[in-house]
Parts: structure tokens; C-alpha cells; sequence
């Protein structure tokens, strides 16, 4: 009993005012260090949440630059690829690249002279000398229709269009030689197997010097497929050449030349010219 007095005397000999205060102190202590300590505690959340999204981020573009390395690779495994093997695979979806046109009654195929995706439009027209032999086209072939009507199946189609131009009152057959329009730097490809018998050059309408190449086609000593508007040419007498591979040379540009091919045409677009000569015949092709 007499330690309770003592501490009754001494909570009574102290001011009520300075009790409370103290009280007031003892509690802000509290309340300050609960706050600090949930400040903290959102602090080190938001930290955590920060590393989780930059985490997850990182996974997401780690992932997409996986993605893209395999599709890199696989896309240059694929340009990797042997050559005939992608041109054999194109002209499984498009044969008119394999065989567009047969010489007149023979079974002499030809191929166009150019990779699957440059040939624009094929137009069959007179040749300038009657003794060109007469080409068959091997597909549907618009025959001397407008050059509106063929314009308009151009610009709709994804496989060159072949096409007969207007007479130009040479006597020769409407077939009887070819200009196949591609687009700019192309490759010009043999349309024959057979073996190289001319390579000359010549003055184009005293215009253009150009080239002049005759191939002599396997099983047909009779005929030579002459090819010009060519360009670049490596080709030598006697090299053998294979249907649809080897590069006779670069497709040349006729700026100054007014083809007839390109009224067909919805865009301007050099050709090279190919026709089918008797092998005894050595004449100006003309264009």
C-alpha cells in the first residue's frame, strides 16, 4: 500500500497538461514509425513490381529476338537453296515458265527467258522475214484483242499474259516471233537446251548496237532460236546451255527504241526479242 501512495503522490504531483503531452508524444512515436514502416513495406513493393515488369519485358523481347534469328535463318537457308530446285518448285505453280510456246509442228518446247515473277507479258507478232517458222503458244493466248482488254489482264494477273499484236503487214505468220517484256535488270535465260552457234552484234535500226545470239537446239539440226536485245553477253560459240538455267546475258534497255509490246503493256517495259529461224537463214531480226 505504500508503494501505490508513493506513485499515486507522484502521478498527482505532476500537471495533468504534461501527462498528456507526454501521452501525445508516446503516440505520434507510434503512429510515425507504423507509417514509416508501411511506406517502406509500398516502397520495397513497388520496387519488386518494377523488377517483376522489366523481367517480363526482357522475357518478352528475348523471346521475339529469338523469333526473328530463327526466321532469319530459315529465310537464308531458303535464298541458300540450289537454284534449279527453286525454279523447279515456282514453275510446279506456274508451267508457263517450263513451256510457254512449241515451234511450229515440231515438239520443240520453249522456255521463257526469264526467272519465275519478271516476265511481264509475252506478245507474238510478225517477224520481219517470212521464213521464220511459226510459234504455237502452249497456253491461253489473247488474239489480237485491244490493247485495252489486254492492259487490264496484265494488270490483273499474276502469271505473264500472252498475247498476239496487231498484223504489221510483213506477210509473215502472227507468231512467227516474240517479244517478252520483263522488268528492269533481268536475267535472260536460255529457252532451249542446246549448244551456241552465233554470238555477234549488230546496229539495231542504226540506233542501238546489240547482240545477236543463235543457239542450235538438242534434236533439231534444222532449227536456230535466235535471241537479241540482250546485253552483257558471256556466252561463246559452242558452250552448251541449259533450258531455263543458263544466262545468256542482261536484259537491254531501249529507251530509244518505240516497241510495239509496250502499247499492251500498262507500264513501259523492255523486252528481249526471240524467234525460230531455219538454220540455213541469217538475217536481221529486226524487233
Amino acid at each position: 500500500m505504500e508503494e501505490q501512495t508513493d506513485v499515486t503522490e507522484e502521478i498527482r504531483g505532476v500537471p495533468p497538461r504534461d501527462i498528456l503531452l507526454n501521452n501525445m508524444a508516446s503516440i505520434d512515436k507510434d503512429t510515425a514509425a507504423r507509417i514509416e514502416f508501411k511506406r517502406r513495406q509500398q516502397r520495397a513493393n513497388a520496387v519488386f513490381r518494377a523488377k517483376q515488369a522489366l523481367m517480363v519485358v526482357s522475357l518478352i523481347l528475348s523471346i521475339g529476338l529469338l523469333a526473328y534469328v530463327v526466321t532469319e535463318i530459315n529465310l537464308l537457308k531458303f535464298y541458300d537453296k540450289d537454284e534449279a530446285v527453286a525454279t523447279e518448285t515456282v514453275q510446279e505453280i506456274s508451267p508457263v515458265y517450263g513451256c510457254f510456246a512449241t515451234v511450229g509442228t515440231s515438239s520443240l518446247e520453249l522456255a521463257l527467258p526469264g526467272k519465275p515473277g519478271h516476265v511481264i507479258g509475252v506478245g507474238f507478232h510478225q517477224a520481219e522475214k517470212r521464213t521464220a517458222v511459226a510459234i504455237t503458244p502452249a497456253t491461253e493466248c489473247y488474239n489480237r484483242e485491244t490493247t485495252v482488254t489486254v492492259r487490264r489482264a496484265v494488270l490483273a494477273a499474276e502469271q505473264p499474259v500472252l498475247f498476239i499484236m496487231e498484223s504489221r503487214g510483213r506477210g509473215s505468220a502472227p507468231t512467227s516471233a516474240i517479244d517478252v517484256a520483263m522488268i528492269p535488270y533481268s536475267e535472260v535465260l536460255s529457252p532451249v537446251d542446246g549448244t551456241v552457234a552465233v554470238v555477234k552484234t549488230y546496229s539495231l535500226y542504226s540506233k542501238v548496237t546489240d547482240y545477236h545470239i543463235e543457239i542450235q537446239p538438242d534434236g533439231y539440226p534444222d532449227l536456230r532460236l535466235a535471241i537479241i536485245h540482250v546485253d552483257d553477253v558471256g556466252l561463246t560459240v559452242g558452250q552448251r546451255v541449259k533450258k531455263g538455267e543458263t544466262v545468256v546475258g542482261m536484259l537491254r534497255p531501249l529507251p530509244e527504241i518505240k516497241s510495239q509490246i509496250n502499247k499492251y503493256l500498262p507500264e513501259y517495259a523492255d523486252h528481249v526479242h526471240i524467234q525460230v529461224n531455219p538454220r540455213t537463214i541469217d538475217d536481221n531480226l529486226g524487233s
